[in-house]
């Protein structure tokens, strides 16, 4: 029930100057969402075409580690490149896109 007490200009002047920060508060802060947002967005596309890359350098590993297999046999081509006989062994059977993740060889 509203009062019957009357509001002071001053007291009015304060509301409104209270009600006009926490509208330009609200706009500063849809201002940061946005901005947030958008380098969420940016970073999320970056990050899509690194990774597009890692795959495709993944992959031309694989393939050189199954050629090298073709090439010198498993085991000089294990000896030279570091790797165990039976992951050499194994990309060369299976040379695929996903056969080498991350510096391991997948089974």
């Amino acid at each position: 029930m509203p009062s019957a007490t009357p509001i002071s200009l001053a007291a009015r002047e304060r509301l409104r100057e209270q009600h006009a920060a926490a509208v330009k508060a609200v706009a500063v802060h849809a201002t940061a969402i946005a901005r947030l947002c958008a380098a969420t967005s940016r970073r999320t596309a970056v990050v899509a075409r690194h990774d597009a890359l890692v795959a495709d350098a993944e992959t031309e590993v694989a393939r050189a580690v199954g050629e090298a297999a073709r090439v010198m046999g498993i085991d000089v081509a294990a000896a030279t490149l570091g790797s165990s006989k039976a992951e050499v062994r194994r990309v060369s059977k299976n040379a695929t896109a996903s056969s080498y993740r991350n510096g391991k060889f997948l089974s």
